[in-house]
């Protein structure tokens, strides 16, 4: 009876583990792309970047004062770090590289920001 005991605990212990190694938080579905109608990035991509990246003043990142091609504000750079981009925004907030630092986007800002670069980061 005690092996049986010692074998469930041992099980509910894997358990516990591999549900905190899951990111609950994270929508279902909310990085396919396949289905998704083509992301602009004038029309979707860019306010983004303009509300939440490359805003000047307190935390602008990327307004061109971390150096010219982290300048969010010029096409070409972003086009250039679009890979960079959507690993930095998919990260765990908390986590090391995180982005945006201050502030937050919503899942579909997120998204939209994936689909973008998994559609091959046109300059639509």
């Amino acid at each position: 009876m005690k092996t049986r005991v010692v074998s469930f605990g041992v099980l509910a212990f894997v358990v516990v583990l591999l549900a905190q190694c899951v990111n609950h938080s994270a929508p279902e579905g909310l990085f396919n792309c396949q289905t998704s109608a083509e992301v602009s990035f004038a029309t979707d991509v860019q306010p983004i970047l303009q509300s939440s990246c490359a805003i000047t003043g307190d935390g602008g990142c990327h307004d061109g004062g971390n150096g010219a091609s982290r300048d969010w504000r010029v096409f070409s750079n972003v086009q250039s770090h679009a890979l960079q981009i959507k690993d930095r925004v998919t990260r765990p907030a908390g986590a090391s590289g995180h982005m945006p630092k201050i502030g937050t986007i919503t899942d579909a800002q997120i998204r939209t920001l994936v689909c973008w670069v998994e559609q091959g980061a046109k300059a639509n």
